[in-house]
């Protein structure tokens, strides 16, 4: 497959919208079709259930049957990565290669998440900012975390309850050694959501894996540490 017949298709996380990979879109569209979705509920698009994994699995291989793609490049981020892990191990043959950011096999959920998105607690903006941003970031792109919020208000209520609760019953451990296709694993040092030790594990675990850990980045590394994303995420590919 050359480079520029390439497809990728990127799936945001909890809360999530396809804003958060504006910045791969625009650095990977040269000699790739980039395409991020907004998954039911999310971004001001309707959802006529209560989602769940199935949920957004048949989303998505119903966005690649439209594309009608043999074969696409499938990049996650947090439960985005458990739901393209998902897609894969039921259809493997559709996809060539895996990107995961800020992930992991098995993941756990704070119960105070959890709880605050059930009663659709507006104090969940604040403390998502103080956990899923490195103090850098913090400290010196405000307008990027404010733009995060705003996009993360445009979920439809309880939303994101579903999709933390996804996460939470999320564990495909005894599964990794089945991929048998590449994989990029990226995550930053400072992730709080879903630490190193779960990429590690990944990487650990996943015969034909690759991590990077990215430097002054938490869990939303991609929007953080932009440069330093594409990079591997550019190198990866070369090697496809």
């Amino acid at each position: 497959m050359s480079e520029r017949k390439r497809t990728i298709i990127f799936v945001h996380g909890s809360m999530g919208c396809n804003q958060v990979w504006k910045y791969q879109i625009q650095g990977l569209s040269a000699k790739n079709k980039t395409i991020a979705i907004d998954l039911p509920g999310h971004f001001g698009t309707d959802c006529p259930e209560m989602p769940n994994m199935e949920t957004y699995v048949t989303f998505l291989n119903e966005k690649i049957g439209d594309l009608q793609l043999n074969q696409v490049i499938l990049g996650g981020h947090s439960m985005g990565g458990t739901i393209i892990l998902s897609y894969y191990f039921q259809y493997p043959e559709k996809v060539q290669a895996l990107i995961l950011i800020g992930t992991g096999a098995r993941l756990r959920v704070l119960p105070a998440i959890l709880e605050m998105t059930k009663n659709n607690d507006p104090k969940l903006i604040q403390m998502m900012e103080t956990v899923a941003f490195h103090k850098n970031t913090i400290r010196t792109q405000k307008h990027l975390i404010e733009e995060v919020n705003s996009n993360m208000m445009k979920t439809l209520p309880n939303i994101g309850y579903y999709d933390f609760s996804i996460c939470n019953e999320f564990d495909v451990m005894s599964k990794l050694g089945e991929i048998e296709i590449p994989t990029l694993i990226i995550c930053g040092d400072d992730d709080k959501l879903t630490p190193p030790k779960y990429s590690i594990y990944l990487n650990e675990h996943i015969p034909k894996s690759t991590l990077h850990i990215i430097e002054n980045a938490g869990h939303m590394v991609m929007l953080e540490q932009v440069n330093a994303v594409n990079k591997v995420v550019k190198e990866f590919l070369s090697t496809l």
